[in-house]
């Protein structure tokens, strides 16, 4: 039984403060969704570390930017993300 609030991986800057979250959702063809949408992610923000970094537990992903810009355009893509003030 895993524990909702165990954290999986945790990269988190002092400079990323626009945060922006993404629920892993569990239906039929959820995996392959997921997938084109962080193959897209990576495509317009690069690899996480330099523009963003990630946040990573058992029921979300959490966006962390540095320009609010860019948190914008990621709340355009991904109109479903759940916004986290800084």
């Amino acid at each position: 039984m895993l524990i909702n609030t165990l954290r999986l991986c945790i990269l988190r800057s002092a400079d990323h403060t626009h945060g922006l979250t993404l629920n892993w959702l569990y239906h039929d063809n959820e995996m392959q969704r997921w997938n084109e949408m962080l193959a897209n992610i990576v495509e317009v923000f690069g690899l996480p570390g330099d523009r963003y970094v990630t946040e990573i537990t058992t029921e979300d992903m959490t966006f962390w930017f540095r320009d609010p810009r860019d948190a914008l355009l990621f709340r355009l893509c991904h109109g479903h993300s759940k916004l986290h003030p800084a």
